[in-house]
């Protein structure tokens, strides 16, 4: 048997454990599809705070920091930018949304991550109740991220194989990192995934001045060139990666509720979300076929969680050190039994 794993599937999950194998100077090939997929669409946004509860984010003071590290150190290697380093300006909707902020500014826990109450001087943005900032990475130019990453892994030698052209071969371990097509996939169909469906606009204005983050019901992302990405809805109904006219009006309503500024949409993309029923990702062996594997499930958070769970998983295959149990696929083992 040759020494070599096999990973299925260029989005996040596979991009960040190729180059954990790369350096560790595993043997290893991608076999990937060309295809609209939720990690070509996402915005990237890296967000340590869940603003509907005011809660920090599952992990985050662990997992930012590892993101960020990460991302930087392949910025050096490739020597492009990935991380916008942006704040992300949450626009308040109301005078109990403001005091809910100041009660959690100035505790320790949200000290990193938050600053006070402040205005966005921004005339094409409704802000009568002001906004906080929420100090980040901004976000991940996910698709120059993944763009670049595949060439130059290939200019190291990594084998990068088109699904349609591949063949199977005797592998130490084949690892599905395939977002929502993991619900096709014979070995890993029986984990709950369900997943979300999400549109998103680009749209171009010239008269949009903005070099921050906002949000409000939805998000507002500068691209630079006074292009824009806004974004997302959530449709547990649609199973299809396409583009809906629902999705498109629920986000240009959302839109001009709080702005004011002419534009025009250059392009409409959707994507599935590998949404899991506990909101945590799947990481482990199947619980037969020991040498198949899964890393999937990363959801919204999917920027910085990846990072972090690919060194683990890369430490559990080559090292057999544990897999939290958190995301380990060991807690869904009763749906397979059933």
């Amino acid at each position: 048997m040759n020494n070599i794993f096999t990973i299925y599937g260029w989005g996040l999950a596979g991009c960040t454990l190729a180059w954990e194998f790369w350096e560790q100077k595993v043997d290893f090939r991608v076999v990937y599809k060309n295809e609209n997929h939720s990690s070509r669409v996402a915005a990237g946004l890296v967000n340590p705070i869940v603003f509907k509860r005011l809660t920090k984010s599952w992990q985050a003071d662990v997992l930012l920091p590892f993101a960020k590290q990460f991302y930087e150190d392949k910025e050096e290697v490739i020597g492009r930018k990935f991380l916008s380093n942006k704040p992300i300006s949450r626009v308040f909707a109301s005078i109990e949304e403001q005091n809910s902020w100041s009660s959690i500014h100035g505790d320790e826990r949200f000290e990193k991550y938050i600053s006070p109450i402040t205005e966005l001087k921004n005339q094409h943005i409704k802000t009568p109740f002001h906004v906080g900032k929420v100090e980040s990475i901004g976000h991940l130019d996910v698709n120059l991220f993944l763009n670049e990453s595949m060439r130059f892994l290939e200019s190291q030698g990594i084998a990068f194989v088109p699904f349609e052209e591949h063949t199977e071969k005797d592998t130490e371990g084949a690892i599905y990192c395939e977002g929502a097509d993991v619900l096709k996939n014979k070995y890993f169909s029986y984990l709950p995934m369900r997943p979300t469906h999400g549109d998103v606009l680009i749209i171009r204005s010239e008269n949009l001045q903005l070099d921050e983050i906002v949000n409000k019901n939805l998000f507002i992302l500068p691209l630079g060139d006074n292009l824009f990405k806004v974004g997302a809805t959530y449709n547990w109904k649609m199973k299809e990666p396409i583009p809906t006219e629902e999705g498109k009006n629920e986000l240009i309503e959302k839109l001009e509720a709080f702005t004011s500024f002419d534009y025009e949409i250059i392009k409409h993309q959707a994507g599935l979300r590998p949404t899991v029923s506990d909101r945590r990702p799947l990481l482990g062996s199947h619980p037969e076929e020991k040498n198949k594997f899964i890393f999937n499930g990363l959801g919204t958070k999917g920027v910085m969680i990846a990072p972090y769970y690919a060194n683990q998983l890369c430490n559990h295959l080559l090292k057999e050190t544990a897999i939290d149990d958190e995301v380990n696929i060991e807690r869904h083992l009763k749906h397979y039994n059933a």
